[in-house]
């Protein structure tokens, strides 16, 4: 039997969370503030981050951080900034290239890391961003995908050197994402790293959007809105049964529920492989030392 989770409130706590501008992002910095958290909304717009910030319950208490995980300098900048704070309880790590990955997509292209884009900005800068935050954050909390149970992951092509699919190529990041975040688990014992997939989730069936009410008819268990994508992610920051090294996805009636990725994911022989290969994409290796205690 599944293990339902539920989130609590987290009043005074910061969190930061990239691609909060738009999507499942946003959704999840306005329910992480109704449960009290300071919000650091991290994105590449500065318009929409102050809309998505002044929507956001008592904004004054929130910022916009400007963030362009496509420029390693501004990686390095915000990743600096909140490795100076005085705690960081959690770093959702949400944003992602997704554009062309469920249809025949662009040609590839290589990114600011050097290699295949996608991967580059879903998986290794969000590395960079959390090896530079490391000294104070908290639990990371990394997004999967359900995409990671249809295609397999490809060690000898995961940075689409052979051969490139735009739907490949994400499935890659994803892979990247969950098989890191597990790594994660068990290399930084004083951070607790989760990692969720969300679900299937469309625009469309998020309400107050066009055709909202006829599209949760159409798709009613299939997929969802993202507003209730995000609650997986809110769950993963803010539940205080978890301890790091959980999966979550979603729940019909609690907002998430313990699950298994696919095998490759926890494969510990695969996590300090790739972790050795984020090492050398990045050209810095990732602390692991003890900073802080948990609390």
């Amino acid at each position: 039997m599944s293990k339902e989770v539920q989130p609590e409130r987290i009043d005074g706590r910061t969190v930061a969370i990239t691609g909060a501008t738009s999507g499942i992002g946003s959704f999840t910095a306005a329910q992480l503030a109704e449960l009290g958290a300071r919000v650091l909304v991290l994105g590449r717009s500065e318009s929409r981050g102050r809309a998505t910030v002044s929507a956001l319950p008592n904004p004054d208490r929130h910022e916009f951080v400007r963030l362009d995980l496509a420029d390693r300098t501004s990686i390095a900048q915000v990743g600096d900034r909140l490795g100076e704070l005085p705690r960081l309880d959690a770093l959702v790590l949400n944003a992602g290239v997704v554009a062309g990955a469920f249809g025949p997509g662009p040609a590839r292209r290589i990114g600011a890391f050097g290699v295949e884009e996608i991967v580059g900005i879903n998986h290794l800068a969000h590395a960079e961003l959390l090896r530079r935050a490391l000294p104070t954050v908290r639990r990371v909390v990394s997004l999967g995908s359900m995409l990671t149970r249809k295609i397999p992951f490809d060690r000898e092509n995961w940075l689409s050197e052979r051969h490139y699919r735009a739907r490949v190529a994400y499935a890659m990041s994803k892979h990247a994402v969950e098989i890191f975040g597990f790594e994660l688990h068990r290399r930084l014992a004083e951070t607790q790293s989760i990692v969720v997939h969300p679900g299937g989730a469309i625009d469309a069936l998020t309400p107050g959007r066009p055709g909202a009410r006829v599209a949760r008819a159409l798709f009613r268990g299939i997929v969802r809105g993202k507003d209730q994508a995000a609650r997986p992610v809110v769950a993963a920051v803010a539940s205080p049964e978890l301890r790091g090294g959980e999966y979550l996805g979603p729940h019909r009636t609690a907002h998430a529920e313990v699950r298994q990725p696919v095998p490759t994911s926890r494969d510990p022989e695969l996590g300090a492989w790739l972790w050795t290969e984020t090492e050398r994409l990045l050209g810095a290796r990732i602390p692991t030392e003890p900073r802080h205690p948990i609390g």
